[in-house]
């Protein structure tokens, strides 16, 4: 990981041409990557409860005990209260 001497920022690896170069994303500077050295970019993005999408698939209710009918109802009523409260 390497830093810009200009404004301190990440210096991010960039192919230009058949060469490749570390710039600076807020001040523009470059600086010629050396052969033999790799530089990896990776990012990691962690998510909240409240990020994540549930899918919720309505089939036909015809045949469906009232039990089962009973359960999705609960089931759509802990989903509405789960978003009302994030």
């Amino acid at each position: 990981m390497e830093f810009c001497p200009e404004c301190g920022k990440l210096l991010i690896p960039k192919k230009k041409g058949k060469s490749k170069m570390l710039v600076c994303a807020k001040c523009g500077y470059e600086g010629k990557l050396e052969k033999g050295e790799s530089y990896e970019v990776q990012d990691e993005v962690e998510h909240k409860a409240s990020d994540l999408t549930e899918v919720v698939e309505v089939t036909n209710e015809e045949g469906l005990s009232e039990a089962e009918l009973e359960a999705r109802r609960e089931r759509f009523i802990e989903g509405i209260d789960f978003l009302e409260t994030e």
